[in-house]
Order: structure tokens, then sequence, then C-alpha cells
């Protein structure tokens, strides 16, 4: 059965943070990222597989304080052994909701 629901993870900063690790097939319809820092900071959204890292964006910025879809209109498939992972330049900067849908 299908199950919607969301990958969250606040305080994202310059150490690897795991929003997502895949055991059946899913759905990303949406992210939506928040900077809480008063300056600009970028960010990376990747899957990683067998080691190998493929980014969905790279180093996108963001001014302090705002925040930003990142996908919007189209949907990522991620498959069994896909890890969802951010990352920023900056320590504790951004928080990440990522909308899937589970097992469908």
């Amino acid at each position: 059965m299908a199950n919607f629901s969301n990958a969250k993870a606040t305080g994202v900063g310059t150490t690897v943070s795991t929003l997502k690790s895949v055991t059946v097939p899913t759905l990303i319809t949406g992210c939506n990222l928040v900077n809480k820092t008063n300056t600009s900071a970028s960010i990376s959204l990747y899957v990683t597989n067998n080691s190998v890292d493929y980014y969905i964006f790279k180093n996108k910025r963001v001014d302090g304080g705002n925040n930003v879809e990142a996908i919007t209109g189209n949907k990522i498939v991620l498959v069994n052994g896909d890890v969802l992972k951010a990352v920023s330049d900056t320590a504790a900067s951004f928080d990440v909701v990522v909308s899937i849908l589970d097992g469908f």
C-alpha cells in the first residue's frame, strides 16, 4: 500500500544529513528548503547508491531567511538502495522537508 509522508531534517549544515533510506519504490513529489540564518548559504540535495552521488541540485544558493521550493512540477523516483541526503556550506543553516510517496 502506498503511503504519503515527509522526510525532514532541521539544522542541515556541513555534516551530511540523511533524509531517507529507501527500501521500497519512492516518489519525491516536492522539496522545500529554508535558510534559517541571516546570510546567504548554499545547499545540495543528492541521492547516493553504491557509493556514487547523483545530485538533484548542487550548491543551490538561498538568501538568509528565505525559502525555496526546490522541486516543483516534476517527480523523482527513488529505488531500493538509494539514500537521499542533504549538506550545506554553512553550519546548522537549513531546514528541509521532502514530500514523498512510498510503495507506489
